[in-house]
């Protein structure tokens, strides 16, 4: 063969084979940039998830936090005047006035009692109502707050330590708080029923054949804050304990509020 020829063999033999290698080494750098690329993408969803979920999950504390801002005052009103309640009924004889012969006297002694229970758990359904995941709160202030809400509902609810004297289960807060609140309205200071229209719908109510409003929930715990012994009921003392944490959680936050 000539040996031109050959030489033209070989040449054009070893341009195929270098390009037939510079496309296996093309084709394999493009693989592995789109092998990274796609790492690249993926490692960017999940940061985009990470950072999505941690602007929800702060959007939801700032939420929660506010609510118990703007709730902070009636809820602290209602805590602050329950607990000034059962203490007079546990250490100053305001046992009396449950019980006392003036009709008048006795009427808004208990009717004045009751209002104070009722007007606090209405004040803590609100607050459950606007902040549902308040307990899933990582803000510390937030989640004491709703830590001590709960175990005063828990303590009025359970029979662990005081039987059925003074019990009233969630259920019966929740029926309560449905009949005391407006939720019509956006001021929750606004919301809770005033003294006077609570004595009205209760004595209007005690007057039916078969009571359906405040006197159906509340006159069995009625009948248990005349009882002789009331003042050492056990249920009482821990509310008054569990009252006396959260006003000073409550009062606390204000203060650092305040110095802001």
């Amino acid at each position: 063969m000539d040996s031109a020829l050959v030489a033209a063999l070989i040449t054009a033999s070893c341009a195929l084979v270098a390009s037939l290698v510079a496309s296996l080494i093309a084709a394999t750098s493009s693989r592995r940039t789109q092998l990274g690329l796609a790492k690249n993408n993926e490692e960017l969803i999940r940061l985009k998830d990470r950072l999505d979920t941690d602007r929800n999950d702060h959007e939801r504390q700032l939420s929660a936090r506010a609510e118990v801002e703007n709730l902070r005052e009636p809820l602290l009103g209602a805590a602050k005047d329950l607990q000034g309640r059962i203490d007079n009924i546990r250490n100053r004889n305001f046992v009396f006035y449950l019980n006392s012969e003036d009709a008048y006297r006795r009427d808004v002694a208990l009717l004045g009692t009751l209002h104070r229970f009722a007007r606090y758990w209405a004040v803590q359904e609100l607050l459950h109502s606007r902040t549902n995941l308040l307990r899933f709160d990582s803000d510390q202030r937030t989640a004491d707050v709703a830590e001590h809400v709960g175990r005063l509902a828990r303590t009025f609810a359970s029979d662990s330590s005081a039987g059925l004297s003074l019990i009233f289960w969630r259920e019966e807060q929740r029926a309560v708080a449905e009949l005391m609140l407006d939720f019509s309205s956006e001021d929750p200071s606004a919301t809770v029923t005033g003294f006077a229209t609570f004595r009205r719908r209760y004595h209007e109510d005690l007057r039916r054949e078969a009571p359906e409003d405040l006197a159906l929930w509340l006159g069995r715990f009625a009948q248990d804050l005349q009882l002789p012994k009331i003042a050492e009921n056990r249920r009482l003392k821990e509310l008054g304990e569990n009252l006396a944490t959260l006003v000073e959680t409550l009062e606390r936050d204000r203060t650092v509020n305040e110095a802001r």
